[in-house]
């Protein structure tokens, strides 16, 4: 049994790896837990709870959690056994669907990434007028900018580690949060009151129309206002996981234990928020700027605690400068992709000595320039459409990941290959992936489902809740027709590239798995 070995890229077709940093199983880990605890989670949560209350809103998270926990499990899978290596992950796509459907979803990721880094920007300029500095926003989006884009230029290993700070920082206060969100239900505040379960005396709000159908119009509505918070985080282990040394043991680790991250650093804050902040609150939805609509902030408001709601804002202003900074590491490494693919000007696979590719993280760093549209008031609206689209990539991501799986274990079935010998299974399979195609595509189809009620119709709403679905068949036939004419729909089974696919032996060597290079067209034995 040998040790793994370098893959010949040219010769498999593999994607290259950057030259020489790589991130530690801490950092994987670490960002895993906080990369992408951020403004969308930390005040977009206030939204949520405003508009299905707190059971809807605890419930609502609890579900979708659960789903993505499923969700990565498949990816975990996919990833541990064809490593990104750098790349992203519409890699899997291009692999195992066709050209056509890589390149929509390529620009897909890299539009999504790129307008949620000056969406964290413009929130975070937002949470720094609760202290009503006396400099004008133009100062603050640029300093965030261009500390967020620098750290992308350094070293992988760099950028991992100022993102494991920031990530640790995330984690850390938001299990002081919980402890204090106990404290303030059991009385311990400063007025001596006893919140109790006051805050669910009033459980559901019924949205649009009343009764039992606002109730259920209320719980969609809130399943998907919470895909933004929850996005592209189980796509950021697998990218994330491609720049460690070892994925194939990496990976298993930390997607193991995703889902109880999921479960610790999401659904419980939401349920102690829910505890120490009124659904009712007017600062969730008279149109509060930045922490002054978090529920957090308002939670600790209301409390009666003095010098903490500060502190609670400077955790908010660090969470969006810090997924910001993730945000912008995957939109660069996403046009890297697809460079690499032939689908972007080869100058943006370029690499410095550190293995950073410098032109896609400038590239990406001009998008964030959008940022500085809400310098003026009126351009927020702006920025807010755009987050709109988010929505719909992300329901693009899920189901086209989950076909990519399906397609993949259909592949190792059909050139024989022992799926027993992947470095990391998913427990439920197929069966997961085709739920998850079926879920995401529900929740799809029903992101901006309000505008088709009389009294809540707005035709920028539509636009922007839909767009994104014409703008990937646009993108797919495009090059469908001008590049992939001559090839297949979908890849023949047979003709799925598996070479070289990472195995694994039941044993280890000083403690290391043994990763080894699989034929796709020859069935391991033992």
């Amino acid at each position: 049994m040998s040790p793994s070995t370098e893959i010949n890229y040219e010769v498999s077709g593999r994607r290259p790896r950057e030259s020489s940093s790589k991130l530690k199983p801490r950092h994987l880990y670490m960002i895993a837990t906080g990369g992408c605890i951020g403004a969308a989670f930390l005040v977009g949560t206030g939204r949520t709870l405003a508009k299905g209350g707190p059971v809807f809103c605890f419930v609502g998270f609890a579900f979708i959690c659960s789903v993505i926990g499923i969700f990565s499990t498949i990816l975990t899978e996919m990833a541990a056994a064809v490593p990104l290596n750098g790349a992203g992950t519409d890699y899997y796509p291009t692999r195992f669907l066709s050209k056509s459907f890589g390149f929509a979803m390529g620009y897909n990721y890299w539009f999504a990434y790129a307008i949620l880094v000056p969406f964290e920007i413009t929130v975070s300029t937002l949470v720094i007028h609760y202290w009503n500095p006396p400099v004008h926003d133009a100062v603050f989006l640029t300093i965030l900018l261009v500390v967020i884009v620098g750290l992308n230029y350094l070293p992988v290993k760099d950028s991992g580690e100022a993102e494991f700070l920031f990530s640790s920082l995330k984690v850390t206060m938001l299990v002081s949060i919980m402890i204090l969100s106990i404290i303030i239900v059991a009385g311990g505040g400063p007025t001596g009151e006893r919140v109790g379960s006051r805050n669910w005396d009033t459980p559901i709000k019924p949205w649009i129309l009343e009764g039992s159908v606002g109730s259920l119009l209320a719980f969609l509505g809130v399943l998907v206002s919470i895909v933004l918070p929850m996005g592209f985080i189980a796509e950021m282990v697998a990218v994330c996981g491609g720049e460690t040394k070892n994925p194939a043991k990496t990976l298993p680790k930390a997607a193991r234990a995703f889902v109880f991250r999921l479960a610790f650093f999401y659904v419980l804050p939401v349920f102690f928020v829910t505890l120490i902040c009124p659904a009712d609150a007017p600062e969730l939805t008279s149109g509060g700027s930045g922490a002054g609509s978090s529920p957090f902030v308002i939670g600790i408001k209301t409390a009666h605690i003095r010098v903490l709601d500060h502190i609670i804002n400077a955790i908010i202003l660090l969470s969006a400068w810090s997924a910001g900074n993730v945000y912008c590491y995957l939109s660069s490494r996403s046009l890297y992709s697809l460079s690499i693919d032939g689908y972007a000007p080869k100058f943006f696979a370029r690499t410095n000595k550190y293995g950073t590719p410098y032109w896609s993280v400038t590239t990406s760093g001009l998008a964030a320039l959008l940022a500085y549209l809400n310098v003026r008031s009126s351009a927020g609206q702006v920025l807010t459409w755009l987050v709109n689209i988010i929505n719909i990539s992300s329901v693009f991501s899920w189901v086209l990941l989950s076909w990519s799986y399906i397609r993949f274990r259909k592949a190792l079935e059909v050139q024989g290959v022992d799926r027993n010998r992947l470095p990391y299974r998913a427990r439920l399979g197929k069966s997961s992936a085709w739920f998850c195609i079926f879920f995401f595509t529900v929740i799809g189809l029903l992101n901006g489902f309000q505008v088709f009620f009389p009294s809540e119709w707005n035709a920028a709403d539509f636009i922007t809740a839909y767009i994104g679905i014409p703008l990937f068949v646009l993108l797919f036939f495009g090059h469908k027709y001008f590049r992939g004419r001559s090839e297949p729909w979908l890849v023949p089974l047979n003709q799925l590239d598996l070479s070289p696919l990472s195995v694994i032996d039941a044993v280890s060597v000083g403690g290391e798995v043994c990763g080894q290079e699989l034929d796709g067209d020859k069935k391991t034995s033992g």
